[in-house]
C-alpha cells in the first residue's frame, strides 16, 4: 500500500483504491493484539509521538500504519474481489474504503457524480481480520455494483411510485432486494463463491416475501436463483406484480397487492386482536395492509412504527 493518503493502483486500470486512515489504524490495532510483533510495533509507532510538527506526525502514524496494514495482508481479499470484478475496474474510477462502526453498517454502493463513478464500500475493522468472510461479503457486495455498471441489466436507482403508502413502498422495495439477492447468490453459488446454505436462506425470504405464490414459489423462486443474465426491469415487474394477480386478503378476502411486508413484526396486541376474529390466523398467511391499518386502529395503545 502506498501512502498517497490510502491511495495504490490495481493491475493495468487507471483504478484508485483509498483507505480510510481510521479504518486501517483500527485494523491494524486489532490484528496486532497479543501477536509476536505488536512489542515491535508498539515501540516504533510511540516514537512518532517525538514529531514536533501536527501535520508531519500525523502524516507519518498514517504512513506508518499503511505500512504495517499492508505487511499484515489486511486487505488483500479486497484487492481479490475487485479483480474479480474487471467490469467495475474499467467502469469506475476509484473505490473507498470506509469505516463502519459495526458489521449492521457495512455495505457497499455506486456514487455517480459529473460522470465519475466511484464504489464505497464500509467496513467494520474487525471484519478485516476474517478474511473468508470479508471475502464473501465483498463478492455478494460487488456483484451488485457488477450489475448496476452493466449496460445489460440496466439499472435504474428508483422504483415505481406506489399509490399504495409508504408501506407500499417498502413492500416493493423488500420484494425487489429479495429476488436481486437470490440471483446475485445464485450467480455465486455455481461459481463457488456463495457460502453454504445460502439457496436455503434466499427461499426462505422469497417465500416470505410472496407468500400468495403459495405451492408455486420455488418453482418461481428457481427463475432468479438459477438466472444467467436477468435485467433490472424484470424484477422490478415481478416485484410489483407477482404471476397469479398478487392474491387476496385471507382476512377480508379482497384481491390485493398491498400486504402488509412483515406481518411477524405486528404488535402484540395487533396480533391479538386479529386472532380474537380469526382464530386459526398466523403471521406467516399475511394480510393487507388495509386489514392491517384497520387492526391498528382497534387498538389504540399500540402507535403505528412502520416507517
Amino acid at each position: 500500500m502506498k501512502d498517497e493518503g490510502g491511495r495504490i493502483m490495481t493491475g493495468p486500470y487507471r483504478f484508485i483504491l483509498e483507505y480510510d486512515p481510521r479504518l486501517v489504524e483500527e485494523a491494524t490495532l486489532l490484528a496486532l493484539r497479543g501477536a509476536e510483533e505488536e512489542t515491535a510495533f508498539r515501540r516504533e509507532r510511540d516514537g512518532l509521538y517525538e514529531i514536533a510538527d501536527p501535520e508531519a506526525r500525523e502524516a507519518a502514524f498514517r504512513a506508518f500504519h499503511a505500512a504495517w496494514f499492508e505487511r499484515l495482508g489486511l486487505g488483500r481479499p479486497i484487492g481479490w474481489a475487485l479483480k474479480e470484478r474487471g467490469l467495475i475496474l474499467r467502469a469506475a474510477d476509484r473505490c473507498l474504503l470506509a469505516y463502519a462502526p459495526s458489521a449492521r453498517e457495512e455495505g457497499a454502493e455506486l456514487l455517480v457524480a459529473e460522470r465519475r463513478r466511484s464504489v464505497a464500500i464500509r467496513l467494520a475493522p474487525v471484519t478485516l481480520l476474517a478474511p473468508e468472510r470479508l471475502l464473501a461479503f465483498l463478492r455478494h457486495e460487488l456483484l451488485h455494483v457488477a450489475d448496476m455498471l452493466d449496460p445489460r441489466f440496466a439499472y435504474e436507482p428508483w422504483l415505481p411510485s406506489a399509490g399504495a403508502g409508504p408501506a407500499h413502498r417498502e413492500l416493493l422495495k423488500e420484494r425487489y432486494r429479495v429476488l436481486w439477492d437470490a440471483y446475485i447468490d445464485g450467480r455465486l453459488s455455481r461459481l463457488g463463491w456463495a457460502p453454504a446454505g445460502v439457496r436455503a436462506e434466499r427461499l426462505g425470504e422469497f417465500k416470505r416475501s410472496f407468500p400468495t405464490l403459495g405451492e408455486r414459489a420455488e418453482v418461481e423462486f428457481e427463475r432468479f436463483f438459477n438466472a444467467t443474465w436477468l435485467r433490472h426491469a424484470e424484477l422490478v415487474a415481478f416485484a410489483a406484480d407477482p404471476p397469479g394477480g398478487g392474491g387476496c386478503c385471507p382476512l377480508c378476502r379482497f384481491p390485493t397487492h398491498a400486504f402488509e411486508p412483515e406481518p411477524d413484526l405486528l404488535p402484540p396486541a395487533v396480533k391479538e386482536r386479529i386472532r380474537s376474529d380469526f382464530p386459526e390466523w398466523e403471521p406467516a398467511a399475511g394480510l393487507c395492509l388495509q386489514c392491517a391499518d384497520l387492526y391498528r386502529a382497534r387498538s389504540p395503545a399500540v402507535s403505528d412504527t412502520r416507517v
